[in-house]
């Protein structure tokens, strides 16, 4: 894509860093006035700045008021984060002090930056491909080890890197079959043997990254499990076990959760927003009855719902008729309270029915000391159900960049069966070229305008 020379007019400036008192803050220049606007700030900065050393400097506002003394650093273009000049100036971390600064920049000639800005004129000018930049959001906003992982690999270029493969095979295959059309009808006879090789090599790397789509948008954008049940069946209980603490209010009295109440856990890498609800039951009770209506909305909302039943009350009418609103596979029934139980009566076939028995279910005892780990097992096995084993390879990380390779890999599919049929080099040419602008859209050079702005407005600002 070419840069917009207009957008890059301008200076931009931002902290980098959160709001609120810290130690140490952030701010960040990008634009061909930085170092002019430096030394506005910075009087005592030399003449000529040098390339990525930090220097001590005096801040000061327009009028000469000292601001604050820090550290700044000057990163010529084109060996910068945004290929710019960028500074990076670094000070004490109190709110008043950050703003003082930021307005002194902005007196100085500089614009505030829009979310995401620093990372789109790092895109606009080539330092990064849409996946990596894409790659620089889900990096601040991940939330497990996991996320982390996964998004430092794409921001590392290893998923450019790969589709950046399968485009060189695609139109190496698009080439030698133009060429046939210049020699022979026959495709059979005129394409190299390699060409269908290239093609299906295409394919079959894209249906491995299509399928780790599921798993890197759950690793990015987490999961809601909601916890469902009649009033005390030990939904609080379990909620307790899986946090690994003492969040919710656990009585004997049925109706002590009226609200929901929300935690957020690792399951194995996937952050997991987890629900507990008010008990499912018909009441008089305005304030229960406002619960009980939230618990059925989470529900309906969530990715998975632990169904709670109380082993020792049993199966009930009221139960059948809450399972049966539920997703088959997104559920997983959960017999609580075993210890209350004679041991020949704790198996999960004797205390569920065969409507509940249609995944698997599980039977437990909610105060155990294990009850968490398995607990967290259950679930991941739950969200996980479907996916292909966690290699730690390259995963697709937004479902922008799933529709796209879901797109390449379906036509690069189709060009491999139009050669198999021996068609006219035309027909599987124009699937490959399709898959081509597909791969295209994916890394950024022909995705529409409207589309990178709204990529990019879901960046923070200073990113």
């Amino acid at each position: 894509m070419r840069p917009d020379p207009y957008f890059l007019e301008d200076t931009i400036v931002a902290p980098a860093t959160p709001p609120g008192r810290s130690a140490l803050a952030l701010l960040r220049l990008s634009g061909p006035r930085t170092a002019g606007i430096l030394r506005a700030v910075a009087p005592d900065l030399p003449a000529t700045l040098p390339d990525r050393r930090p220097l001590l400097a005096r801040l000061s506002d327009p009028s000469g008021s000292p601001i604050d003394r820090g550290l700044v650093t000057f990163f010529a273009s084109p060996r910068s984060v945004t290929g710019e000049d960028v500074a990076e100036i670094s000070v004490h971390g109190g709110p008043a002090l950050v703003r003082a600064l930021l307005s002194a920049l902005i007196d100085a000639g500089a614009r505030p930056a829009r979310p995401g800005e620093f990372t789109q004129r790092a895109f606009l000018l080539g330092k990064v491909d849409l996946v990596e930049a894409e790659a620089v959001r889900d990096l601040v906003e991940a939330r497990t080890p996991a996320a982390v992982s996964a998004s430092a690999r794409r921001l590392d270029g290893s998923l450019s890197r790969r589709l950046a493969a399968v485009r060189a095979s695609l139109a190496t295959a698009a080439a030698e079959i133009e060429a046939a059309l210049d020699f022979s009808e026959d495709v059979g006879e005129a394409l190299p043997a390699a060409t269908a090789e290239r093609i299906a090599f295409a394919a079959q790397e894209l249906e491995c990254l299509s399928r780790s789509g599921k798993r890197g948008r759950l690793l990015a954008g987490g999961a809601r499990v909601v916890l469902l049940g009649r009033p005390n069946a030990g939904k609080s209980t379990l909620f307790n076990a899986l946090v690994g603490a003492e969040r919710a209010i656990v009585t004997s009295i049925p109706g002590t959760t009226r609200d929901t109440l929300d935690a957020t856990i690792d399951v194995r890498g996937i952050p997991v927003e987890l629900v507990d609800t008010a008990g499912l039951r018909a009441t008089e009770d305005p304030i229960e009855s406002l619960g009980v209506e939230r618990a059925r909305a989470a529900g309906e909302s969530a990715d998975a719902v632990l169904y709670v039943v109380d082993a020792v009350a049993g199966w009930s009418g009221e139960d059948e008729s809450a399972l049966a609103t539920l997703p088959i596979e997104r559920r997983l029934v959960i017999a609580n309270k075993i210890d209350g139980l004679a041991s020949d009566r704790r198996g999960v076939s004797a205390l569920l029915p065969p409507s509940a028995l249609t995944r698997p279910a599980l039977a437990l005892y909610g105060l155990s000391s294990d009850a968490g780990e398995i607990l967290r097992s259950a679930v991941a096995g739950l969200l996980e159900s479907g996916l292909p084993p966690d290699t730690g390879s390259e995963m697709l990380g937004s479902a922008r960049q799933q529709n796209a390779v879901d797109r390449a890999w379906a036509a690069s599919v189709e060009a491999l069966a139009a050669l198999g049929r021996g068609e006219s080099p035309e027909y599987p040419v124009s699937h490959v070229h399709d898959a081509l602008d597909a791969l295209a859209e994916l890394s950024g050079e022909t995705t529409p305008e409207d589309v990178l702005s709204e990529i990019f407005a879901t960046f923070c600002i200073g990113k």
